[in-house]
This record gives structure tokens, C-alpha cells and sequence, in this order.
């Protein structure tokens, strides 16, 4: 469960510099999130979104900078230290990412087997109880072939959230869905949050989501934190290009 010195956010960034090849993608990225909230991500395509929420499970390595979980620096971890602070973590990737030749039941039953578990009645218990939170219990032996894209962003977040961990992180949750099935997966988002007090952490371009489900917005542009507030300060900015943004009126933002 979070920790619970609330003094010293749980996910603190600092100075984060990245780059690919010529393309700078994060140019000096400031951020703390704090413990139980639910942080949106905003901005255009391509300003490093995923390319931070990567940093933070440690699947990336920054040029400068670094991320602290609850005080200590992952990017001195060993590779070893790195698989522990994982587990701490859980990773909603875009498209959910689930094992073609691997059924809803065992997708979700991957981490917990990577973590070393091997209690089988223990295992099926915790797959039962995520799949049961997503609503998806009786979809267990289904392939991923065989489900509509709703369904598999809801097993991708019963494969994060199966080892219990301190933080979601969710990359596109609702990305492709209609409006009614993003309303669910918003929800689910919420349901995590307030059953849990899981650290949340969400990217999205759906603006209904951001006013739906954030505690606070962060928005990145040109590779560093531009805007950094309340869903009501968002709305609220004077500022021309957020106010494009949440119109989306496109062609307005470089």
C-alpha cells in the first residue's frame, strides 16, 4: 500500500533529459506526484509522454536527470533492485499489449508468475479477484483474439493491477474506444484509486477523461512541464494554447 511519510512524494522527477538520435524528446522534466492521486498527462503527440512514464518503471534510462521512487534514485538501481521496484508499479501499455497465444486468465497471471509465485490456488484467487474488479470474470478463458478493444484495455488494467501494486500507470487507457466504453474505463480508473489509494498516473488526449478523472494535470510541450495544476485551473487558463488544446482546435499549438 502507499507509503506513509506524505511528505516526500512518491514519484519525484528531476532534471529529466532525454533524446533519440537529433530528436530532444524531454529537455529538463520537473515533476513530483504524490502519494493516492491521480495525475493526468497531457499534451501534443510526440512531447514524451510515454517516453516519461517509461522512465518511471525504469524501461528507460535518462541522459540527465533522475527518478526517485519514495526518496531512492531508480536510475542507480541495479537491473536487480530495478525488478523489485517494478512490483511496486503497474504498466497499462497502449493497446493493452496482451499475449496473443495466452487466454485473459493466464495474461493476467503473467506478473504474478515473474514475481516468483507459484501457489497455484493463490494465483487463480488473485486472477479472479483483478479479472472480477474489470468486470471481466466471465471472459476468463477467452483469447484476446476474441475480445473488442474495450475489453482488452479492461484486461490490460486486471494484468496491472493483479500484484497489487502502490501505482497504475496507464498509457492511453481509453485510446480507439467509443464514448460509452471510455466512461467505463474511466471509472474503473476512479474504482482503482478510491478501493486501493493507488498512485495513478494517466495519459490521455480524451479531454473528458482529464475533467473526469484527475486530481491534477500536468501538461508537457517542447520536452518540459508547461502547465502544472487543478482540472480547474486547466479549464481556467488564460493562456491561448492550453485553451486550443482543450478545444481541440487544431493547427494552434507548434
Amino acid at each position: 500500500m502507499p507509503g506513509t511519510d506524505s511528505s516526500v512524494p512518491f514519484i519525484r522527477v528531476t532534471g529529466l533529459k532525454k533524446s533519440f538520435g537529433a530528436q530532444k524528446t524531454l529537455q529538463g522534466v520537473d515533476l513530483d506526484i504524490c502519494h493516492g492521486e491521480t495525475l493526468v498527462l497531457i499534451g501534443p503527440s510526440g512531447e514524451g509522454k510515454s517516453v516519461l512514464l517509461k522512465h518511471i518503471i525504469g524501461l528507460l534510462h535518462p541522459d540527465e536527470g533522475r527518478v526517485e521512487l519514495d526518496g531512492v534514485n531508480l536510475c542507480s538501481m541495479t537491473e536487480r533492485q530495478l525488478l523489485i521496484a517494478r512490483q511496486r508499479m503497474g504498466y497499462l501499455f497502449q493497446n493493452a499489449a496482451l499475449f496473443g497465444s495466452l487466454t485473459v486468465a493466464e495474461n493476467v497471471a503473467f506478473p504474478l508468475k515473474e514475481a516468483g509465485l507459484r501457489d497455484q490456488k493463490q494465483i487463480a484467487d488473485r486472477v479472479h479477484e483483478a479479472l472480477d474488479l474489470v468486470e471481466l470474470s466471465a471472459h476468463k478463458d477467452k483469447m484476446p483474439v476474441n475480445l473488442s478493444g474495450g475489453m482488452r484495455k479492461r484486461a490490460g488494467i486486471a494484468r496491472a493491477i493483479v500484484t497489487r501494486p502502490e501505482c497504475i500507470l496507464y498509457d492511453e487507457p481509453t485510446a480507439g474506444l467509443d464514448p460509452v466504453v471510455t466512461d467505463v474505463i474511466d471509472h474503473m480508473i476512479q474504482r482503482m484509486q478510491k478501493r486501493f489509494r493507488v498512485t495513478s498516473v494517466v495519459i490521455t488526449h480524451d479531454m473528458s477523461s482529464v475533467f473526469r478523472i484527475a486530481d491534477r494535470v500536468v501538461m508537457l510541450k517542447n520536452g518540459v512541464v508547461s502547465f502544472n495544476g487543478t482540472p480547474g485551473e486547466l479549464r481556467a487558463s488564460p493562456e491561448p494554447e492550453i485553451q486550443n488544446f482543450i478545444a481541440g482546435r487544431s493547427g494552434l499549438i507548434a
